[in-house]
């Protein structure tokens, strides 16, 4: 596939290329000085002479125009390309420590929401439980009521057939009311207030409804 060339900073590039040219000039300005000194002072200048002769005996040529041209043509190239790689090598490091850190945070996030996700479990357990404790406890509670109303509902009904007659009742009300002579006959309810259907008998249902009644209008 194709590479995509590492982007530049066009701030850093044309900065380069103003130092190559300013080196070019300064360089070009140097040997132009050493023309008019030869120019000026004639080949017996012995100081001139010495140095130009351990120039050429140590192997080295004075560069001309094109030259000069190349070398600063080729340093400017290698200054790009080694910025290029250098650009791209920080963008690879870049990179790869970006990728690092999105890897652990992810796995971070991922690590609270699963321990979240457990405590919400633990929590919604936790509220089940709970609310069948309390429905038992009101089931108990509810059942024990219950036994109490049936307790209370037995002991009038004297055959024991599971139903008041009025005869039943009537017994009942004149026994209760010997026992607290503080009562009147007209403080304790009428048998026609327990009997709903009218049918002559008082049933558990007829006599739990009318006694939650009672202590509903007490409250």
């Amino acid at each position: 596939p194709h590479q995509k060339m590492p982007h530049l900073n066009l701030k850093f590039v044309l900065s380069f290329l103003v130092l190559t040219v300013t080196t070019f000039v300064a360089s070009s300005q140097q040997y132009e000085g050493e023309g008019e000194y030869i120019e000026a002072y004639g080949a017996s200048d012995t100081y001139y002479q010495n140095q130009q002769a351990e120039y050429y005996y140590q192997g080295y040529e004075q560069p001309q125009g094109d030259d000069r041209l190349k070398v600063a043509f080729t340093s400017a190239v290698g200054w790009i390309v080694g910025g290029a790689l250098h650009s791209r090598n920080l963008r690879s490091k870049l990179k790869r420590q970006y990728q690092k850190e999105s890897k652990a945070l992810h796995t971070q996030y991922y690590h609270d929401v699963y321990k979240l996700q457990e405590q919400n479990d633990e929590l919604t357990s936790y509220v089940e439980e709970l609310q069948e404790m309390v429905r038992r406890v009101e089931e108990k509670a509810r059942m024990g009521a219950l036994q109490r109303d049936y307790d209370e509902f037995k002991q009038p009904d004297i055959d024991g057939d599971d139903r008041i007659s009025r005869a039943e009742f009537n017994l009942y009300v004149k026994n209760y009311l010997r026992n607290y002579p503080g009562l009147a006959e007209k403080d304790y309810p009428k048998w026609e207030d327990f009997d709903h259907d009218g049918n002559g008998y008082v049933s558990f249902a007829e006599y739990s409804k009318q006694m939650a009644l009672l202590a509903q209008q007490a409250t």
